[in-house]
């Protein structure tokens, strides 16, 4: 008697364990078991989030700039998340200290990734996750545009990634473009 309910037991909590994946016509979410699945919000619509950044594909990179005439990463990020409500910091430093840091195989579309100098673990580079090892970013030789995780130089410079909670992000709607 013990046994059965010892094993009903281990059935239950096996199956409480699992998180099941988001499956999108895109194909960005990820279909297998991740442990940091319920800590994704309601915002990674692949979709939606894909048709804001397209607004901004082509906009010409500059250091420290905000409009769409020229913009730097973490503007670009800021932009991006002011449809979701999310008035994030401008610099990609005080970006990186929001959400939860997370592992790079549990990257969701979303997720912020960071890039710098891996030795000081410095950050110096900000982008949006979008799925199949693609993210979005702006670049000082082709501006905003997509990049692939592999590329030689974003791998060597890969630091983090972190998943943005809504509570932990002051709101504001309004964009400012």
């Amino acid at each position: 008697m013990f046994f059965l309910i010892f094993c009903g037991f281990c059935l239950m909590f096996l199956h409480s364990c699992a998180v099941k994946g988001k499956q999108g016509s895109s194909g960005y979410y990820f279909s297998g078991k991740n442990e940091w699945g319920n800590l994704a919000t309601d915002f990674r619509y692949p979709d939606e989030l894909e048709a804001r950044i397209e607004e901004f594909l082509g906009v010409p990179y500059l250091w420290g700039g905000n409009t769409m005439e020229g913009m730097d990463c973490s503007a670009f990020v800021k932009h991006v998340y002011i449809i979701y409500g999310m008035d994030l910091p401008r610099t990609s430093i005080l970006q990186s200290k929001l959400g939860i840091k997370i592992p790079k195989s549990a990257l969701l579309p979303g997720d912020l990734v960071f890039f710098g100098d891996v030795e000081r673990d410095s950050v110096t580079h900000v982008g949006i996750y979008m799925g199949n090892n693609k993210f979005a970013n702006a670049t000082t030789s082709h501006g905003v545009k997509y990049s692939d995780l592999d590329e030689p130089s974003w791998f060597a410079k890969y630091l983090f990634a972190r998943r943005l909670m809504g509570q932990n992000i002051p709101h504001n709607r309004s964009s400012g473009l």
